[in-house]
């Protein structure tokens, strides 16, 4: 987990980010970020040989170095292409620094989904996530086509799409699935012999070959296991390239909180009840905290979540250290029961705002400690409660003052980390309950 607005931590980013691989002259004079736009141009025709590109072993070594440095491997698979997904031929993500760019890709040449090309990109504008796939070539070449059902990425994705990604710090299914790393227990020992012989083999040759791996790890791009510790789930943030899982959640949570504000706004009795929702989720009043009996049904619905994730990573009764690997949202339920509380009150279905794949997830917990302002805890809320002041301080010059943000990584080129004072923030609540206050939110909502 990093912690924010700690001069210490500003000190190690620096440190961090010197450490990054340099990147090829092409990619740093690039002005602009690299797009789904850029890549169709790129398939459409490689510069080299002035032909469409043939597969996606020929695209990797012409992908920008961003690219080719953020990536992570996924070896078991909820994906309808997970047979064809194993330890020794994972299945490839790729990402932009701010992840508004993700490709992902099979490594069999012999499997069914080979050559097959799956993006999904972030529109800022309308605060959604786009699907697209590209069968290239070579794929068409062997008469392979994904089935009717296959093709369509809202099976697993949504209606309205969003990524596929569990909550910080355990990624089932992923190499590094517990803290970016292979601890010294029974899950980590197996894990990292299939990572060491996959790192020996075959990632040496085809789709995987022309990744940059950073330095300074035997488990590239995974954080050194001798770096981990047993008692706690905080990572030095110094750390960070060798987090690409770590750093692929908060760049996508980052950009899902816009997309489930824009869910949240369509809600029929959102105008309605705008400011009372914040007021909520600042715990402007007492009388707004959740009661013992919806706090009871998070936690229920909690618990059974947890424990099929634990189930997911292989976690057995016998093992030591089951806490550790517990889903971080258990210590704030009070905090779910609020955010459950604003969807009743604008009167839509959460069911797909986590970008757990099961619907109704709970999981909101990007890694990043800054929740707490005031004596008060705001961890899973804080992104909530940008949003929505955000926009509320863009219609009611009142607010402006209330809202101040910061990205604590911008300085050192993290395009991600994009975060609301939270005590500023709590400076609104004289606004948000003033007796006339919903009176407002009613004549908007009346378009008066």
């Amino acid at each position: 987990m990093v912690r924010r607005s700690v001069l210490p931590l500003l000190l190690m980013l620096a440190l961090m980010l010197a450490s990054w691989p340099t990147l090829p002259a092409a990619a740093a004079e690039r002005a602009q970020p690299f797009t789904e736009a850029n890549l169709r141009e790129l398939l459409a025709r490689n510069p080299q040989t002035g032909r469409p590109v043939d597969s996606v072993e020929e695209l990797v070594p012409l992908l920008p170095a961003e690219l080719r440095r953020n990536f992570t491997f996924v070896y078991d698979s909820r994906s309808p292409f997970k047979a064809s997904i194993t330890p020794q031929r994972p299945r490839v993500i790729l990402f932009t620094d701010d992840a508004k760019l993700v490709l992902t890709f099979i490594g069999d040449d012999d499997k069914p989904g080979a050559d097959l090309l799956e993006t999904m990109s972030f529109d800022a504008e309308q605060a959604k996530f786009v699907l697209h796939s590209y069968l290239l070539p070579a794929a068409q070449r062997r008469a392979w086509r994904p089935s009717a059902v296959d093709a369509k990425c809202e099976r697993c994705h949504g209606a309205d799409p969003r990524p596929i990604f569990d909550s910080y710090p355990l990624w089932p299914g992923f190499y590094g699935s517990v803290q970016d790393t292979f601890p010294n227990d029974r899950i980590g020992r197996k894990e990292r012999k299939l990572y060491e012989t996959f790192a020996a083999t075959t990632a040496k040759s085809g789709v995987y070959k022309d990744l940059i791996y950073p330095t300074g790890t035997p488990v590239a791009p995974f954080l050194d296991p001798r770096l981990f510790k047993d008692d706690t789930i905080e990572l030095d943030p110094a750390l960070g390239r060798y987090l690409p899982n770590a750093r692929l959640g908060i760049a996508l949570t980052e950009l899902n909180r816009a997309r489930i504000y824009r869910k949240l706004a369509a809600g029929p009795d959102f105008a309605v009840n705008e400011k009372r929702m914040l007021a909520l989720l600042l715990e402007c009043r007492p009388s707004d905290r959740p009661g013992r009996q919806e706090i009871r049904a998070v936690r229920h619905e909690l618990e059974g979540e947890n424990a099929a994730r634990l189930k997911r990573l292989g976690i057995g009764r016998g093992d030591p250290h089951k806490d550790r690997n517990d889903m971080q949202e258990l210590m704030f339920v009070r905090e779910l029961a609020e955010i459950d509380a604003v969807a009743r009150l604008a009167g839509v279905d959460r069911s797909d705002w986590s970008m757990a794949r099961e619907a109704g997830s709970l999981a909101f917990f990007d890694g990043i400690l800054d929740g707490e302002a005031n004596g008060k805890s705001y961890y899973l809320k804080q992104d909530f409660i940008f949003e929505m002041l955000v926009h509320l301080a863009a219609r009611e010059p009142a607010f402006e003052k209330h809202f101040y943000a910061e990205n604590v990584f911008a300085e050192f080129g993290y395009p991600f980390g994009n975060r609301v004072d939270l005590a500023t923030a709590a400076g609104s609540c004289p606004l948000l309950t003033a007796p006339g206050a919903q009176a407002d939110d009613r004549v908007r909502r009346r378009g008066v």
